[in-house]
Order: C-alpha cells, then structure tokens, then sequence
C-alpha cells in the first residue's frame, strides 16, 4: 500500500516522499522497481510497524514522472474473414444440398431398376407381337392371313 504525503500534484519531475508499507518482500520489490526504472532519489531504513504484524514500512524520495499515456493499438480487425465467411457458407451449403439430392435420385433409380427393366420387356414383346410381319399383314389378328 503506497501513500503519497503532499495532497497537492506536483509538477512533472518533482521529488515527493512516499510512504511504502508491506511485507519486507513487497516493499524490496518496490524500492527495487523505483531503483530500475531510475525514480528512486533516497529512502529511510526499513521500520517495523507497531503491533508485531510483520509489516515494515520506508519512506521513499522519487522524481514524479507523469505516467505515459497507454498506446494500445486497436485489434486488427481481418476484413477477409467477413467476406470468405459470406462467400464459403452459401457455397458449402450448396454443394451438401447437391450431393444430398444426387444422393437421393441415384438411391431411387436404384430401387426403381427391376421396374424400369420389367417395363422395358414388356414393350419389346408388345413390339415384336404387334409388328408388321408382310404386305397385308397389320399384325396380331389379321383377318387376312389368321395371323
């Protein structure tokens, strides 16, 4: 927990005086981030805070730099992807509808088949019975020749 003394802002690049409290190992690590990012101008000794919790606390002198505004860029936003979507759906679509339906005509003609096959010879023997045979001869039944 940090607590800053003034309660007035001061200008960029001031010192001011904080108050670091914690374990010791927090406030190592704090002194030890001011001290690598070259903020740290002095600090007291490590004091141990009253009713023996463990907590220790140190008063450190800083240069007050403003923090940087943060230039997060926006996410790249794939303008593509939109467009192969639109474009790849409908024609995924369209293919399945088509096998589906080629899928269904071939399993018809299959079961149609012996049918198909049965109609077939029984127009070729209509036509081989009902065909001219001679001149006069019309067919099955001629009153000409008792054919």
């Amino acid at each position: 927990m940090t607590t800053r003394t003034p309660r007035t802002r001061p200008l960029p690049g001031a010192v001011v005086s904080r108050r670091v409290v914690g374990t010791p190992g927090e406030v190592a690590a704090v002194v030890a981030t001011l001290r690598d990012a070259n903020r740290l101008v002095g600090m007291t000794l490590p004091a141990q805070m009253p009713h023996g919790d463990g907590r220790v606390w140190v008063t450190v002198r800083i240069i007050d730099r403003p923090r940087a505004a943060r230039t997060t860029t926006p996410p790249r936003v794939g303008r593509r992807w939109p467009v192969v979507t639109a474009v790849a759906v409908p024609a995924t679509t369209a293919v399945a509808v088509a096998g589906y339906l080629a899928v269904q005509i071939v399993t018809a003609l299959i079961a149609l088949l012996p049918l198909l096959a049965g109609g077939a010879f029984v127009l070729a023997v209509l036509a081989l019975l009902l065909r001219r045979s001679g001149v006069c001869c019309p067919g099955l039944h001629c009153p000409g020749c008792n054919h």
